[in-house]
């Protein structure tokens, strides 16, 4: 299979960074993240590197097809962004970090989610959604539950993908 430039390019760069201790970095992302992830949609690697520092670690997440594939930029802590085309289209939030996120704290249970975003627009197996008001694209909320209705992990994502 052939591989994108971009994928190569964005490996390197990051393979050039170095890194710095894990629990320092996750100590720098997880002060950094904002209470609305989504306006870190849209960065490029250079803006995330330059917000949060070099990530943990970087992997790729392969879909399907092969426009479906995302480098992941994780900063350890429950914090990910998910970059295609050279920007973040989508941020991963989970425990074990328990700041605020959108008015509710992961590990709430979807009633408490639901009385700070209003209720969810589509629910779905084992997750629930909501749309969220976007400014150039937009945006929604995927809160993944287990097996007791706490949500355990956040994606707030580009909807136009």
């Amino acid at each position: 299979m052939k591989r994108s430039p971009y994928f190569a390019t964005v490996l390197a760069l990051l393979s050039a960074i170095g890194s710095y201790a894990q629990a320092e970095t996750s100590a720098v992302a997880a002060a950094a993240i904002p209470d609305d992830p989504a306006v870190l949609l849209g960065m490029s690697p250079a803006q995330a590197i330059e917000r949060f520092g070099p990530p943990v670690d970087v992997f790729a997440v392969r879909g399907a097809e092969a426009w479906q594939d995302d480098v992941v930029f994780d900063y350890g802590g429950g914090f990910s962004l998910f970059l295609f085309m050279g920007r973040v289209w989508q941020v991963r939030v989970a425990e074990p970090y328990d700041g605020p996120v959108l008015g509710f704290i992961v590990g709430s249970t979807a009633e408490r989610a639901a009385s700070a975003l209003g209720s969810p627009s589509l629910e779905l197996p084992g997750a629930y959604e909501w749309a969220l008001p976007g400014e150039a694209w937009p945006v929604r909320l995927r809160g993944i539950v287990d097996s007791s209705g706490a949500i355990r992990e956040l994606y707030v994502y580009r909807a136009d993908f």
